[in-house]
């Protein structure tokens, strides 16, 4: 035990008082306290629009139309500044070259029996939804029902939907589903990326030692296992440290945000996501930094540590690729199965638990899971480095790493 933690306090020692280690640490979240801070002095001096609206437009620019089926007849004042009727095609076109109109729409005089609308658009515009109908099918609506008053309303909007949940624990409420959405988006990738960075950052410092020879010299005091668990808990604190203050700012960010961005005000992150948060990733960071360690003891070299990587995150990346699933469909077979799998529960279950409430049997299983697998892989690769200077020159592979992990190296 005091090996153990020889080893582990000269890791957390040497890297915590590295100049990259500091800087990183102070400067991703100094940069966002900056731009926050000089988006909030141009509000003050220019506070007309809001600055999301850079981004999500309030309102939609003007439009244009023609029709040729005689339907429109009145434009309701609610789209007065928004919808502009043309005389003819070529009058809209020019208009649209011009810049005038965003889009231009030509209802076709076959119209009630084909519904054919015609739209022009100069160019793609990735933050309008140039692909819609609005506002003309409202405009058509409304012509057709406008001496219909109580049907209109129902066509425009059928439902007056009341949602109930029934859970023991209410989900977090948002004030609009784009964040509802993009919320799970951002804790994901947040957690993938500290998951994978101190993973990394263990395959960077055995790598190094090995190609020093100070590997060599390090096993002849300590076992291998002492030294992969000094260097699993010493490089994890130094990556939960990281996590803590960076999560601490961020939440501190979103908090100062709200004044600037009016998107994010009452946006909340629930304390049982920071809880759970930190536990599967001290947890999925011992699954996958002892797997980096172990290819770690197989190349020869770092560039092709690198290339070999790939094999080890595959399995949080699956969870990226079915992530629109986890956040729409958070209790599916498939998303439960991803987030008690232990090598794709880190990032899955978070994915879950940020689009809704989980079961607390689910959490504490998957956890269970994640933990027996830690211990289980770092036993399995501490006996790589038994039989690392046996392998040592030798190319990477699947097959040799398998091998090497079930002790038949």
């Amino acid at each position: 035990m005091n090996k153990t933690w020889l080893v582990l306090s000269h890791e957390v020692e040497t890297i915590v008082r590295s100049r990259s280690f500091i800087i990183t640490l102070i400067v991703v979240p100094l940069v966002g306290f900056i731009i926050l801070f000089v988006v909030g002095i141009l509000q003050r001096n220019n506070p007309s629009p809001d600055v999301t609206s850079l981004l999500i437009p309030e309102r939609p620019s003007l439009k244009g139309f023609i029709d040729h089926s005689g339907i429109i007849q009145d434009v309701p004042e609610q789209l007065g500044d928004i919808v502009q009727a043309y005389p003819d095609q070529e009058s809209g076109l020019q208009a649209l070259r011009e810049g005038e109109i965003s889009v231009f729409y030509v209802i076709s005089p076959d119209y009630l029996q084909t519904g054919k609308i015609e739209m022009y658009a100069q160019q793609i515009n990735l933050l309008e939804d140039t692909g819609s109908a609005y506002p003309v099918d409202w405009l058509i609506e409304y012509n057709l029902l406008k001496d219909q008053p109580q049907l209109l309303d129902r066509v425009v909007q059928p439902l007056n939907l009341s949602v109930e949940f029934i859970a023991a624990e209410k989900p977090p409420s948002n004030q609009n589903e784009m964040l509802t959405f993009f919320v799970p988006y951002g804790i994901t990738l947040f957690f993938y990326i500290f998951i994978l960075g101190s993973a990394s950052l263990l395959l960077s410092n055995i790598t190094t030692e090995k190609q020093n020879r100070v590997m060599e010299i390090l096993l002849t005091s300590v076992t291998p296992t002492q030294m992969m668990t000094g260097k699993i808990i010493g490089l994890g604190l130094v990556g939960l440290l990281q996590m803590v203050v960076w999560l601490v700012s961020a939440l501190f960010l979103l908090q100062f945000s709200g004044r600037t961005f009016t998107a994010l005000q009452g946006v909340e992150i629930p304390p049982t996501i920071v809880v759970w948060g930190v536990l599967y990733f001290i947890l999925g960071y011992t699954i996958f930094a002892a797997l980096m360690a172990g290819i770690g003891a197989l190349v020869p070299n770092l560039r092709e540590a690198s290339q070999a990587t790939f094999l080890v995150i595959l399995p949080l990346i699956i969870p990226l690729m079915f992530i629109s699933l986890l956040i729409n469909r958070p209790d599916s077979t498939i998303a439960l199965i991803m987030s008690l799998f232990p090598l794709t529960s880190p990032v899955a279950m978070m994915t879950r638990l940020a689009a809704t409430p989980v079961p607390f049997w689910q959490l504490g299983l998957a956890a269970l899971l994640q933990a027996l697998t830690a211990i289980l892989i770092v036993r399995l690769v501490s006996g790589m480095f038994r039989a690392q200077n046996l392998l040592s020159g030798q190319p990477f592979s699947l097959k040799v790493f398998l091998r090497a992990l079930a002790g038949r190296a």
